[in-house]
Parts: structure tokens; C-alpha cells; sequence
């Protein structure tokens, strides 16, 4: 068992509005209240060629594969719609947190490597339209504790697609990482770049830019059936149509997507928001965010930052689940995942929980990328545990598909095929 802070978790700086053991929070304020009033539900009645294209473009689902592909069709002329189950921004969406990972790491689908320069240079076109960068470079490690294992692999993906990176030997890593456990280390597989996306701020920023834009947001607009030859939707607020329907509604994907998705499986992921007692966080200061540890535990996560405290997952907590019966998360999640740190990182057994957090998000088969079209809809799940990062590229690649009229090439792309 693991110490915690008590069986309350207190927020503290930085973690304003942070529930206790799982509840969602929304951490940006919800800066679209006044455009999301003024968008009264109405059905749309117009129907229109696809050849005769008037330019009409109805985006489900408004976490950051949505509001992405909605900001690219509004950069190419797209008179657009968003439609949101839930509040803007939803702290139900698989996109919401105060932070995600982004890393060029990739040992078993390189591909997805050799996209990263591109993913970054589209968050750069983001932040340039947010007028603020919500990334902090705090790079990446991962540690190899066997030969071939997933560090090895990724270090064999970064040299093949020519991406800046660093193998350390065993006897650096006590000083250059002072907070990990280091014994049975073979290497340490290291990138400068790399480091968080500040999610909360990102969804935020993109739904009070679309707003600004003439974009019409309907939160608390989920969608119960589709008409795929109309390009029309049925919610409980009415009917919607465009010439193209984009749907991007993570978990809730294969209930509503008029093709199958193969493999789909809503995932339950925890993670724990710990607070590094005071006498080891000097070891921190100058820690990096990490993507593996080694020994297949799959363990993630990212240092104290910006008044937030470290953020611990584990990969192999991952599991199916039901989010609408799991969302709450327990102290035996808690123990569970910081048990994992044990032997990892220093002191961890005094790390101090405050807020552990269950969030579904749809996986894909072999944890790729998936985008089809029928009639006028095209289906999207761009997730499968490591989508955040691409999202600024996913909504660049969908909105130049469409207007190419090039989706199977692009879902291609988008499954690293």
C-alpha cells in the first residue's frame, strides 16, 4: 500500500476546481458561454449536391480531433457547426485534462515517429491562431532495462526517421536523473524534444477561437442517429444537415458512425495527480516528462509543472470498461498505480496523492487511427491512447482530404499503413 494525503484529496495550488478520486473538473474557464447562447437548435432543410458543394460542414463532437478538423475547414472557407454531447469544454471528452504527452517514442509503429516534426509544426500554427503556446518542452525519457525491449525499439524508430536523440549509458543516469531508481538500467533513451500540452487550455482556446470565427457551437447537443445519404443528423434538440458531416465523438463513436469500426473498444485509463514530498523535490527540478520505464509495466507521466503536481499512469492499468459505470475512481486505484513506482522512483512510497482520475477513450485495431466515409459522413476516431499529440495534424489531414476529396488515401495515412 501506498501513503496517502488523507482520504479526502485537498486541491492546492494549481488544481483549483480538481475533485477528489475521479470526478471531472474542468480546468479553463468555460470561455464560450455568450457564443454558445446565441445558438438556438435549428433544423437545417437545404439538401445540396456534393458537386455543387456550398461549403456547409457539421462537426460531431467537440474534443480536440473536432475542434481541430472544424479550425481547418474554417481556415479553407468552411461554413461550419459544432455539435457537443456534453458541456464546452466536456470534462467527459478523452481530450480533457490539464495535460497530455507529446513524444516522437514510438517503438512499434514507427510511422507514427516519423509524423512528429509535422504534429509540431501544426501546434504551432494553433498557437499562432490562440495567440498564446500552451506546450511546455520538458523532454522525454525512457529507460531500456532488457535488449530489444520498447526503449530499444523506439531508439531504433528515432535513428530511422533521423530524429534528435540521445542514448545514455548506465553510469550517467544517477546524475542526470536523480529521481529515478536506476539499478538494472541498461540505457536511457533520451529527446529534447517532447514534453506536455496543456489539454484544458488547448480545448479552450480552439472552442473561444472558433466562436470568434463565426463557428455555431450547440453544447449539450449529443447526436441519436445519423442519415449518412443526407448528410443529416437527429439530436433531441432537432435536426442538423450539411454537405459534409464530420463525426468525431470519441467513445461514443461506433454507437452513431454508419460504418463499423473495427476493433473499437472504450478503454478506462487512471491516473494519479501526486504531490513529491519536500525533501526529494530537489531530485525534480530538472526532471523530464517519461514514456517508459521499462520491465513492461508501460509506465508514463510527467513532473510537477506550472503549479500542478506529477502526474503518474500506467499503461498496464489500461483496460476495457463501461464509462458510463466507471468514471468514479477508487484508493485502490490509487494504491495500484503508485505501486507500480516502487523500486522506479525515488521515495515513491511518500509520494502524496491529491486526485486520482478515470477517463475512457476509444481504442481502434492494433491501436491505429481510423477514418472512413459513407455518403456524406466521414467517421473519425484519431485516439487509441495516443492521439492528443496529433490532433492539431488529424484536423489539418481530414480538412485537406475532404476538400482533395482524398479520405482513403488519408485514412491511410492516419493508420500509419
Amino acid at each position: 500500500m501506498v501513503r496517502r494525503g488523507g482520504r479526502r484529496l485537498r486541491p492546492g495550488p494549481g488544481l483549483s476546481g480538481m475533485a477528489a478520486r475521479g470526478r471531472p473538473w474542468v480546468g479553463a474557464a468555460c470561455i464560450i458561454r455568450r457564443a454558445a447562447a446565441m445558438c438556438a437548435p435549428q433544423a437545417i432543410k437545404r439538401e445540396c449536391s456534393m458537386k455543387s458543394m456550398s461549403r456547409r460542414a457539421l462537426v460531431v463532437g467537440a474534443g480536440i480531433n473536432g475542434l481541430c478538423t472544424a479550425r481547418a475547414l474554417v481556415h479553407r472557407g468552411w461554413e461550419v457547426k459544432l455539435l457537443e454531447a456534453g458541456p464546452l469544454p466536456n470534462p467527459h471528452a478523452a481530450s480533457h485534462d490539464f495535460h497530455r504527452l507529446i513524444r516522437p517514442h514510438y517503438a512499434d509503429h514507427p510511422v507514427y515517429a516519423s509524423r512528429f516534426g509535422a504534429a509540431l509544426a501544426a501546434w504551432e500554427e494553433v498557437w499562432r491562431d490562440l495567440g498564446a503556446t500552451h506546450y511546455v518542452p520538458r523532454g522525454m525519457v525512457a529507460l531500456s532495462r532488457a535488449p530489444g525491449d520498447w526503449s530499444e525499439r523506439a531508439g531504433i524508430s528515432l535513428a530511422a526517421h533521423g530524429i534528435a536523440h540521445s542514448v545514455l549509458p548506465a553510469e550517467e543516469l544517477a546524475s542526470r536523473f536523480p529521481h529515478l531508481e536506476t539499478e538494472g538500467v541498461r540505457s536511457a533513451l533520451w529527446t529534447g524534444q517532447g514534453g506536455a500540452l496543456l489539454a484544458d487550455r488547448i480545448l479552450a482556446g480552439l472552442a473561444e477561437w472558433l466562436a470568434g470565427r463565426g463557428v455555431r457551437l450547440h453544447p449539450h447537443t449529443p447526436v441519436t442517429g445519423v442519415d449518412a445519404a443526407a448528410g443529416r443528423v437527429e439530436t433531441p434538440r432537432g435536426s442538423f444537415s450539411a454537405d459534409l458531416v464530420v463525426l468525431a465523438t470519441g467513445v461514443t463513436l461506433p454507437d452513431i458512425s454508419p460504418v463499423p469500426v473495427p476493433g473499437a473498444e472504450p478503454r478506462r485509463c487512471t491516473v494519479v495527480y501526486a504531490d513529491i514530498p519536500p525533501d526529494l523535490l530537489p531530485l525534480w527540478e530538472d526532471a523530464p516528462c517519461w514514456i517508459d520505464l521499462g520491465d513492461g509495466d508501460d509506465l508514463w507521466g510527467m513532473p510537477p509543472m506550472l503549479g500542478l503536481p506529477a502526474k503518474f499512469g500506467c499503461g498496464l492499468d489500461t483496460r476495457a470498461g463501461d464509462p458510463a459505470r466507471e468514471r468514479e475512481a477508487s484508493d485502490a486505484d490509487t494504491d495500484r498505480i503508485l505501486s507500480h513506482y516502487l523500486g522506479r522512483m525515488k521515495g515513491a512510497e511518500r509520494f502524496i496523492p491529491r486526485a486520482t482520475v478515470a477517463n475512457f477513450y476509444l481504442m481502434a485495431e492494433e491501436e491505429r487511427f481510423f477514418l472512413r466515409q459513407q455518403g456524406r459522413v466521414i467517421s473519425l476516431s484519431a485516439d487509441s491512447g495516443h492521439g492528443f499529440k496529433f490532433g492539431a495534424l488529424t484536423g489539418e489531414d481530414v480538412a485537406r482530404a475532404i476538400e482533395d476529396d482524398r479520405v482513403e488515401e488519408t485514412a491511410r495515412l492516419l493508420a500509419a499503413l
